[in-house]
């Protein structure tokens, strides 16, 4: 496992005396992340669960995205996925389900796990619309997450808040985050 050294862009945020970030870090930061979540996509995984928890900030300058546990092999014709266990999901705290293995090795040896569409998995605040749903996910979903995710960065404060999960749930499908002040 690569060691790496510097803080979370969760802990950057929290530690900022201004909240929201300055414009040419967060381009930095922005685009980087954008290389990554492509590469990601050019070979064909949906991470599921892109936060400011699992983006790293490394101290010599690369920034990384961790925890692909909820990770995703994008539809194929198998029906193929990786990571995450039928009935897997995170809660708003963070804290992992029990889950039950399915797991079938593929011809080039990949161990996959079957999911079903109906399961919502990923953290609440950083949900897209369709994991929400609970409906079939793209690449797009990352999307929508490094969306809420740059928000965050720039206003300094989350797009969607809530008492409950429900309550986040709701406003990410029928609300739309207020200009940053």
């Amino acid at each position: 496992m690569e060691l790496l050294e510097g803080e979370t862009l969760l802990h950057h945020l929290a530690t900022s005396p201004s909240k929201a970030m300055p414009l040419a870090p967060l381009l930095d930061i922005a685009i980087q992340i954008c290389d990554g979540l492509q590469a990601a996509h050019d070979k064909g995984i949906i991470h599921r669960d892109i936060k400011p928890a699992n983006i790293f900030l490394t101290r010599r300058g690369p920034v990384k995205i961790l925890d692909f546990g909820l990770a995703k092999l994008a539809s194929t014709e198998e029906g193929e996925e990786i990571g995450s266990p039928e009935g897997a999901g995170i809660t708003s705290a963070g804290s992992k389900q029990p889950s039950r293995e399915t797991g079938t090795e593929t011809p080039r040896g990949i161990h996959t796990n079957l999911t079903r569409t109906g399961i919502a998995i990923g953290t609440t605040g950083y949900m897209s619309p369709e994991q929400v749903r609970k409906e079939k996910l793209d690449a797009r979903t990352d999307l929508f997450s490094f969306g809420l995710v740059l928000y965050e960065m720039a206003a300094g404060r989350r797009a969607f808040t809530g008492e409950t999960a429900a309550v986040v749930h709701d406003a990410i499908l029928n609300q739309t985050p207020s200009p940053s002040e």
